[in-house]
């Protein structure tokens, strides 16, 4: 009985409950000249997981603890066995719940793994590994934390979608399996694009689908498209099964492609690049001198949500870093697949409170990414940004540099924020969560002058459908002396009072805004694939034409068709 208790009180485990780091160290050390023989271990579990498990789902958390994982560790003898391909612990966090559980894991020269309860006997280094797969992975995202669906066979990983797409995702796996297998066009490619319609020049670049307006993960165009701008590979599919459509002319100005959903062409540069990028994040520059593609969020020195609470000096070393570790942390919120699901539980009860998207009450500027604590039961929300700023120093309290009002509650609700003291107790990342159903009403319905709760109810309901959109353009009548024109909607031949056209149609002919408008609040017409009949471009985006509503505008009377003379300024009734 001594015998047994002198060994576990020379146990490393024991002996460094209060030099974690001391033992960190040495658990290092020991991996120095062992390095090849890991790597060959690993190797051969992946080769044997190929036929049994092709594609599964990671999160890069401590699968003990639940906290994001630094330094991802595995027992040796679970990776002998095959075991937990899809599991990992961190070394700082699995050694913790080591030390508080030492009885039970610990026992005469043997530790157990606390997933499986595998024995390892150990004499002086622990059988702990470096996770070579978990590593490599998240060096393809930069080090970034965004859980993955990985595909083993083809050794492809793309991140999880947020949202309801995130359901979706498993259904479609055919059709991503398949593009990433075809052989790359480097004609498709974003740098030889960029050369052909860009040069050297800087310019900004939007990393959203061009037919749904969502952050692009797998960017694909159609076979001969030459434009910078993609489609996303899942929601396109999604979109077109739901509306049993196998093809579509492409949404972009001047391409004259029909696009059919088994012709897809990957952009592996793109896709890399978005792979690296934030998830919250589809707004990237290319930078001459350079010549790189950047997410803006990782050079940006300034954000107005983070300025808010803490005070930030622009190009300080400080501040910088700061930023960064507040964008990190809403990265990995943002990513959690735990939002689709608190989401849904959330509005199982009716809605209550206020609704305040178009500013936040906390820092006056408007929520781009909703969000609350799982303790709130009103709707109204504040953006993520600033909500991690308070996360961030619930864990480290005492980090108070320039914070100009410290907190560690929730601005909605004003409950507390538990820091987690036991591996028990929950992560104070997963006691908030982003509100998908918002985030998807403020990037779908953006163009409404008022996103206020009554419509927001009605979008819940589904019914109320996206809004026109428009982007302000000169008149194309403008340079012309004169040409005669029926006052009809092209669309519906309802009169024409307040005339729009699609900013590529070039033509006199208009559209009536009101009778767009109830066909769109109707849903009888879908604007993402919907063509100008005149001269069939897309209309997914409207102008209006101010020269002409005011010209019409002088007629005294109900007319039928019209003289208009743009560079006088006059019109004449037609007899």
């Amino acid at each position: 009985m001594d015998q047994k208790s002198s060994k576990k009180e020379s146990s490393p485990i024991k002996s460094s409950i209060y030099n974690i780091d001391k033992l960190i160290y040495s658990i290092k050390d020991s991996w120095k000249n062992q390095q090849d023989e890991y790597q060959k271990l690993f190797d051969q579990f992946l080769q044997y997981c190929k036929s049994q498990y092709p594609v599964f789902n990671i999160k890069f958390t401590c699968s003990i603890s639940g906290e994001w994982l630094e330094q991802p560790v595995s027992f040796m003898q679970c990776i002998i066995e095959k075991k937990h391909l899809n599991d990992c612990f961190d070394l700082k966090q699995i050694l913790k719940y080591l030390i508080q559980n030492n009885s039970n894991f610990m026992q005469d020269g043997y530790i157990q793994c606390p997933l499986c309860r595998s024995k390892s006997h150990f004499e002086k280094d622990l059988p702990l590994i470096p996770n070579f797969f978990f590593q490599q992975l998240r060096q393809q995202l930069n080090d970034k934390s965004k859980p993955i669906t990985y595909y083993l066979s083809t050794q492809t990983l793309i991140p999880l979608y947020p949202g309801f797409l995130g359901k979706e995702q498993f259904q479609f796996n055919n059709q991503i399996q398949s593009v990433f297998a075809q052989q790359c066009d480097t004609q498709q490619n974003f740098s030889s694009i960029k050369k052909m319609t860009k040069g050297n020049e800087s310019f900004k670049y939007s990393h959203l689908c061009l037919l749904g307006n969502i952050r692009i993960q797998i960017p694909v165009r159609g076979k001969h498209c030459r434009h910078l701008e993609c489609y996303d590979l899942l929601y396109l599919n999604w979109y077109m099964l739901y509306r049993d459509q196998k093809q579509f002319k492409c949404l972009f100005f001047g391409c004259q492609e029909v696009i059919n959903l088994n012709e897809l062409q990957l952009d592996q540069e793109l896709y890399e690049i978005g792979l690296k990028g934030f998830n919250f994040s589809s707004d990237f520059i290319f930078n001459q001198q350079s010549s790189t593609l950047l997410d803006t969020y990782s050079i940006t020195n300034y954000d107005p949500h983070i300025a808010t609470y803490k005070k930030l000096v622009p190009t300080t070393t400080e501040s910088l870093n700061y930023i960064k570790q507040i964008y990190d942390l809403t990265d990995r919120i943002y990513s959690s697949t735990k939002n689709q699901e608190l989401t849904d539980k959330f509005y199982e009860h009716p809605l209550n409170g206020d609704f305040n998207i178009s500013k936040d009450q906390s820092t006056n500027c408007k929520v781009e990414i909703p969000c609350r604590c799982i303790r709130c039961d009103k709707v109204n929300v504040c953006d993520l940004r600033f909500m991690s700023c308070i996360i961030n120093q619930v864990q480290y309290p005492e980090n108070r540099n320039g914070v100009k009002a410290y907190s560690v509650s929730c601005p909605l609700c004003h409950n507390p924020f538990s820091p987690k003291k036991r591996h028990r107790d929950q992560s104070v990342h997963e006691q908030v969560y982003v509100d998908t159903k918002m985030l998807n009403f403020i990037t779908t319905i953006k163009n409404f002058s008022l996103l206020n709760k009554e419509k927001y109810q009605l979008f819940l309901q589904k019914k109320l459908y996206l809004s026109l959109r428009f982007e302000e353009l000169e008149s194309p009548i403008q340079e012309l002396d004169q040409f005669n024109l029926k006052l009809r909607c092209l669309i519906t031949n309802n009169k024409l009072r307040n005339p729009i056209r699609g900013i590529y149609c070039q033509h006199p002919e208009a559209f009536d805004e009101n009778s767009l408008t109830n066909l769109c609040a109707t849903g009888q017409i879908d604007f993402n694939l919907a063509q100008c009949p005149q001269c069939q471009s897309s209309i997914h985006k409207l102008t209006h034409d101010n020269i002409l509503k005011e010209l019409l505008s002088q007629l005294e009377g109900d007319f039928d068709e019209v003289q208009v003379f743009p560079k006088i300024k006059q019109i004449k009734q037609l007899k």
